[in-house]
């Protein structure tokens, strides 16, 4: 007895004499078309809906800042660069440059911290942090900065940031 039917006709005959086996390739058929025709339908409304594309923040910003003890308005500069989520550059305090740190975009709204060394005649240096909370508006970010540790407690501080006419800052090179 030669069995003249080639693989596929066996194969074929032992999934239809199984209906388990048979139901199990129709609802993994099924999964896995639901599955791509979800994910192109999201890509296709995140292309044409412009969901989570990054702001237009990288750059140098200005702002004129008046902080809560006498005599303290400085002119601060934002340095602004990253990719995606994430921001990184610097942010003056008192007209010093600080590294930004823990910097994240999520839509318009951007927050970084930056550190600095506070010192009270001749006692220890204190570290105080320094949390940023921006929104974008156009050419400007409306901001309020509060002000952490240190010698003296502070209140928030709000202050807009303008965009200088200067080039972006650019990633070191590796």
């Amino acid at each position: 007895m030669n069995d003249s039917r080639t693989r596929l006709d066996k194969i074929n005959t032992r999934i239809r004499n199984n209906p388990v086996l048979s139901l199990l390739l129709a609802v993994s058929t099924l999964v896995i078309g639901l599955s791509t025709f979800t994910n192109a339908t999201r890509n296709l409304l995140d292309l044409f809906s412009g969901a989570e594309q990054r702001p237009a923040i990288s750059g140098l910003w200005q702002a004129q800042v008046s902080y809560d003890w006498p005599n303290a308005h400085y002119q601060e500069r934002f340095d602004f660069a990253g990719s995606d989520r994430q921001l990184y550059g610097s942010a003056t305090f008192t007209g010093s440059p600080n590294g930004i740190l823990e910097g994240e975009i999520a839509g318009d709204i951007l927050r970084f911290i930056t550190k600095t060394p506070e010192s009270l005649g001749s006692g220890p240096v204190q570290e105080t942090i320094h949390r940023y909370q921006g929104k974008l508006i156009g050419d400007e970010i409306k901001f309020v900065m509060q002000t952490e540790g240190g010698y003296s407690p502070h209140v928030p501080v709000e202050f807009t940031a303008k965009r200088t006419g200067n080039p972006p800052l650019q990633p070191a090179a590796n």
